[in-house]
């Protein structure tokens, strides 16, 4: 193991024991965090807010592509949890003495880099600024004390989990806006549709409110097919 990687699994056992010592036992904290609506307001709000701000073609489409983006970066997020082993889930892990809320049973995913949740919500974030500056980086600010921070504090990430989602999440969306094809193939769809926005809408809101609770639809269908693959 080089010094470089001996350092940073240090810092991170380190900041992950004091966080944990200030609210690793705290209910309340935990339940404002685990909170579907109190976390995700001022995204989903930003979101929908800033779609109907404007009937912009352009604008639509790049959020749309944004939330394409969103979908990329989260299903990434979960893979790299199922099928890369940087390290172990620090509440799995029962050689790491934390004080959590959490009980320390066994997960579907023992590894835990980079945190699905906060990729998710850090992509939201990088929609949300794509469109919005000040806002996006209010959005940014959120996730990282409501959502990110408490999933370390009661050990169910490491710091660098928490890191490698806030450059993973954002940096696949900034692309995917950056790119002329997402945009255009949205563009090309609200032509298409012409007279019948209603549907994207529609759509829209299913989309979000499967974003809003961490996909559970999504994920259930998954691990349904996942066994249908495997009989």
């Amino acid at each position: 193991m080089s010094s470089l990687a001996a350092t940073i699994i240090s810092m991170d056992k380190e900041i992950l024991h004091t966080l944990n010592s200030i609210g690793g036992r705290n209910q309340d904290l935990w339940d404002l965090a685990n909170n579907s609506l109190f976390r995700g307001f001022p995204l989903f709000f930003s979101i929908v807010a800033l779609w109907f701000s404007s009937e912009q073609p352009e604008r639509r489409a790049r959020m749309l592509a944004g939330l394409m983006a969103v979908c990329v970066a989260t299903m990434l997020s979960v893979w790299s949890q199922f099928h890369t082993a940087v390290h172990i889930r620090p509440i799995l892990d029962l050689a790491i003495p934390l004080d959590t809320i959490i009980p320390r049973t066994p997960w579907d995913r023992t590894n835990s880099f980079p945190s699905d949740t906060a990729t998710l919500f850090f992509s939201l974030a990088a929609v949300v600024l794509v469109e919005k500056r000040w806002i996006g980086l209010f959005c940014f600010a959120w996730v990282a004390v409501i959502v990110a921070i408490p999933r370390v504090i009661v050990g169910l990430h490491y710091p660098s989990d928490i890191i490698g989602a806030l450059v993973l999440g954002p940096a696949i969306v900034f692309t995917f806006a950056s790119l002329p094809y997402p945009k255009r193939l949205f563009e090309y769809a609200f032509r298409w549709l012409d007279g019948r926005m209603y549907i994207v809408h529609a759509l829209l809101f299913i989309f979000l409110a499967e974003a809003f609770d961490l996909f559970p639809s999504l994920q259930a269908l998954g691990k349904v097919f996942a066994r249908l693959l495997h009989a």
